[in-house]
């Protein structure tokens, strides 16, 4: 071979690179594909007849007359809830709310949420699939580009499909709140006209479409045993855990699973009737070691939700590819909570400062439940799993995390090392379950 072929040839491998680095991967990268995209519980039997031109052009004047106020007022707000992906707003809405709610908070409320707008989304874009329809902009040039221009259907807006079953999920759990909701709802409808890619039509039946998802959503969540209080006793056994648990924590064993087959699905075996070698290698960690960096950020930090947000987000997933990710995502928390409270009001394993009352965790209080299997743990391991599933160039990066954050709970002092390491390994089958359920 020439130097001019070798040459050739490494020209043409460097582009080749640039190019592939340059192309969107779908979510999954392979795994998962747009079209493939089916909703997790419920859909609608209805139909929706493309609308006359005729229609949409007697909607311009009030799309321009939308812009021409927002464009005065508040030009921020179309950008504000226009900029990212449909939940993105409204997640941290459903967050505010649940800040604002003195009581009780429902544990069902985020995945009910996300798994409304997904498959609300879903139900938008089976619809999408059958008209296409041009953007608002491209009918009248008195209507300005303000939003990111689509690469598919504007028939019925798929981020008001997001906004309606939001709307009414948060108003189920939080009905207290329905004057704040009110208004971040009609600030948003009034921000989406404004874009100038849809027609208020689009918008008023993508809500629709929400609310009619939502309210099924709702009907199963009023029977998923979230809302119950426990009436049981704790075991009076030196060797196990002790205290005052409350009346909500020990349900979450009796929460209605998303995706496992039953809450003991992944139940681990009984934990150690020795916990001497644990408790020893806690105590020369303590003896060497004031503080753990770790152990104080995963106590803290919401490093799993900020990580899926900034994931959907740096690989510029659609709205029904984000939709997706949200779902998966929120429904491997939900049934890794019910697997690993399984396990501990099963087993009511003992924390380390029971078992040893002069030890002093770094972290100081420790959770106010049983031990084993650890649950930050087992909820890592299915977060993980589901996350290497959606973003798989990313893999190791997930599951580099998922064992900090249970090596985070052993250097904090509120469990013991086998706690952790049976918490993941519970985790990760859940996460496949839960990937299972979304693709089979």
């Amino acid at each position: 071979m020439d130097s001019s072929t070798k040459i050739f040839i490494k020209l043409s491998l460097c582009t080749f690179y640039s190019i592939a680095m340059l192309i969107k991967p779908e979510i999954g990268y392979g795994q998962m594909k747009s079209s493939l995209f089916e909703p997790f519980k419920f859909e609608l039997q209805e139909h929706f007849p493309a609308v006359s031109e005729e229609l949409l052009r007697d909607e311009i004047s009030e799309v321009v007359a939308v812009q021409h106020k927002m464009e005065k007022a508040d030009p921020w707000a179309i950008r504000y809830w226009n900029g990212s992906y449909p939940s993105y707003r409204w997640h941290q809405l459903l967050m505010q709310a649940s800040q604002n709610h003195k009581g009780h908070k429902n544990g069902g409320r985020v995945a009910i949420m996300h798994l409304s707008i997904y498959d609300a989304m879903v139900e938008v874009w089976k619809h999408k699939k059958a008209h296409f329809q041009k953007a608002a902009y491209q009918y009248n040039p008195r209507v300005k580009k303000l939003g990111q221009e689509p690469d598919f259907s504007t028939f019925l807006c798929e981020w008001s499909a997001a906004a309606g079953a939001a709307h009414r999920v948060i108003g189920y759990y939080f009905p207290e709140q329905k004057e704040l909701l009110d208004r971040e709802l009609s600030a948003f409808k009034s921000a989406r006209l404004a874009t100038g890619l849809q027609f208020p039509y689009d918008i008023e039946k993508g809500l629709e479409i929400g609310r009619k998802i939502a309210d099924q959503y709702i009907a199963y969540a009023k029977g998923d045993r979230t809302d119950l209080s426990w009436e049981g006793r704790v075991p009076e056994v030196d060797t196990l855990w002790t205290g005052n648990p409350g009346p909500r924590d020990p349900m979450k064993r009796q929460w209605k699973p998303l995706t496992l087959l039953r809450p003991d699905q992944f139940r681990p075996g009984p934990p150690p009737t020795d916990w001497s070698m644990d408790m020893e290698e806690l105590r020369r960690f303590n003896a060497t070691h004031k503080t753990s960096e770790i152990a104080w950020k995963w106590k803290s930090e919401p490093i799993w939700d900020r990580l899926i947000e900034r994931k959907i987000l740096g690989y510029d997933l659609d709205p029904l590819e984000a939709a997706f990710a949200n779902a998966v995502f929120h429904t491997a928390r939900f049934d890794g909570i019910i697997a690993a409270w399984d396990g501990k009001y099963h087993y009511w394993g003992i924390r380390p400062f029971q078992y040893d009352p002069s030890f002093q965790p770094i972290l100081i209080d420790t959770p106010n439940f049983p031990g084993y299997p650890a649950g930050h743990t087992t909820v890592a391991g299915s977060i993980a799993k589901v996350l290497a599933f959606l973003f798989p160039r990313d893999e190791s990066l997930f599951y580099e995390l998922a064992k900090e954050c249970s090596e985070s709970r052993f250097e904090g002092g509120v469990h013991f090392r086998t706690d952790n390491e049976v918490g993941l390994e519970v985790g990760y089958k859940v996460g496949q379950q839960v990937i299972d359920a979304f693709t089979e």
